[in-house]
C-alpha cells in the first residue's frame, strides 16, 4: 500500500525566540517493511542531518534570528508491505533490555506483571497488552511527554506513549528486549491524525510489533520514523529555546492511502 504523508508542526510563542534549537526526526527510512518514494523536510533557518546512535535520520535545526513562530513540514510517499516481523541488526537487542527512568516499574506495575505477565511467548504477550489497555483506556490529553510508564498506570489512562511506555516496563522487566518506536498509522480514526507510538519485542531474531492502543500485532499500516528505548530517545520533534514565554504547539498529520 502507497501512503502519502503530510505533517505540519507549528509553534507560536508569546513574544519573540532570540535562539531556538531543534532535534527532529520526521524521515523515515528504507527498511524491508516500508519503501521510501520521495520525502522532503521543510524548516528555516540552518539544518544539519545524520544518524543519531540508533541508527534514525536525525536533523538538527537552528534559528538564530528573532521569531514568534516555527514551522517544520515533512511529507512524501511511503509504500508498506504487510509483515509479522521485521529483522534490524543495527544494533544489539541486548541493548533495549534496561528499564529507563520513564519505563520502570513500581509495585503496583509488578503486581500487574505477576497477574499478567503468563509467559513471553507472542500470544501471552498479546493477553498482556490487551489487559493495560483495558487497564488504562485510550484517553486523549490525559498526559503529558513527561508522564512516565508508573504515572500513567496510575492514573488508569493515557495515549499511546503511555500505553507504550507501560508494556515496555512490562516486558522489560520479564528480561525481553523491548524498543520504543515512533511513525504514522494509516487509520480512518480521526484520533490518530497526529504522529504514532507502539512497541515492538525481539522474538526468534525479529522485531514483533505490539500497538496496545489499536491492539494491532502486525505491521499491517505502520510507517516506522525512530526506534530508541522510550520516547526520549525516538521524539518527532524536540528543543530548546531562549526567550519566547509561554508556548502553543499544534500538529496536523494525513496519511492517506494513494
Amino acid at each position: 500500500m502507497k501512503l502519502v504523508i503530510n505533517h505540519q508542526t507549528h509553534y507560536t510563542y508569546e513574544s519573540a525566540v532570540k535562539r531556538s534549537n531543534q532535534y527532529i526526526r520526521l524521515t523515515p527510512q528504507t527498511f524491508a517493511h516500508q519503501v521510501v518514494h520521495a520525502w522532503q523536510l521543510a524548516a528555516p533557518g540552518n539544518k544539519c542531518t545524520q544518524q543519531d546512535g540508533f541508527g534514525n535520520i536525525w536533523t538538527s535545526l537552528t534559528v538564530n534570528q528573532p521569531h514568534q513562530e516555527l514551522l517544520i513540514m515533512a511529507q512524501g510517499e511511503v509504500e508498506i508491505y504487510p509483515v509479522e516481523g521485521v529483522e534490524d541488526n543495527r544494533l544489539s537487542p541486548m541493548f533495549f533490555t534496561h528499564a529507563t527512568e520513564t519505563t520502570t516499574c513500581h509495585e503496583p506495575l509488578l503486581d500487574f506483571v505477576a497477574q499478567y505477565g503468563k509467559g513471553i511467548d507472542r500470544n501471552a504477550l498479546i493477553d498482556l497488552s490487551s489487559a493495560i489497555l483495558e487497564h488504562m483506556p485510550y484517553t486523549p490529553l490525559s498526559t503529558t511527554v513527561m508522564t512516565t510508564a508508573a504515572e500513567a498506570f496510575d492514573l488508569a489512562q493515557g495515549v499511546c506513549q503511555d500505553h507504550t511506555h507501560v508494556f515496555l516496563a512490562c516486558a522489560r522487566y520479564l528480561n525481553l528486549p523491548a524498543r520504543y518506536v515512533s511513525g504514522y498509522l494509516h487509520s480512518s480514526d480521526s484520533t490518530h491524525l497526529s504522529t504514532h507510538a507502539w512497541a515492538e519485542v525481539y522474538l526468534n531474531g525479529k522485531w514483533y510489533c505490539f500497538d496496545t492502543s489499536n491492539q494491532l500485532f502486525s505491521l499491517d499500516h505502520h510507517v516506522y520514523l525512530a526506534t530508541g528505548r522510550d520516547y526520549f530517545d525516538a521524539a518527532p520533534v524536540r528543543g530548546t529555546r531562549q526567550g519566547g514565554g509561554e508556548e502553543s504547539m499544534r500538529a496536523l498529520v494525513q496519511v492517506l492511502a494513494s
